[in-house]
């Protein structure tokens, strides 16, 4: 299984994901310590997130892995649970602490910013955001 964490150092978890260019790839299994697979840094010319509000949309590198970030808002998480990607946010900083507490299930999770909080509506087809 891989996963993915948000690190704009490339060495703690951080955020905002949906702007994310840089992220630790490890490859994760049960009762078997992470390893780092991978450091992915997207091209500033390649979409973000951000950028994909539209579920049909390009795919992106993180596409169906886990994701774990220090902040991401409620329409983030919603548009990427469409793409078959799980959203952690975690106050853990430290990028292999964070994919092994999620591997044991102790990974401690905070709740997505609010829609309302966001300011983002790009791509809403109702007018509602999706940050």
């Amino acid at each position: 299984m891989q996963i993915a964490v948000v690190s704009a150092d490339f060495t703690s978890v951080t955020g905002p994901a949906g702007k994310a260019r840089r992220y630790l790839i490890f490859d994760a299994e049960p009762n078997a310590a992470p390893r780092l697979q991978q450091q992915l840094e997207l091209p500033e010319d390649a979409p973000t997130h951000h950028d994909l509000h539209e579920d049909d949309q390009a795919p992106h590198p993180v596409d169906g892995m886990v994701l774990i970030t220090s902040e991401a808002g409620e329409g983030f998480s919603e548009r990427l649970a469409r793409r078959g990607t799980q959203v952690l946010i975690t106050s853990e900083t430290d990028p292999k602490t964070a994919v092994a507490l999620w591997l044991d299930g102790r990974l401690p999770t905070l709740a997505p910013t609010p829609k309302e909080k966001t300011g983002c509506t790009a791509g809403a087809k109702d007018g509602s955001s999706v940050a």
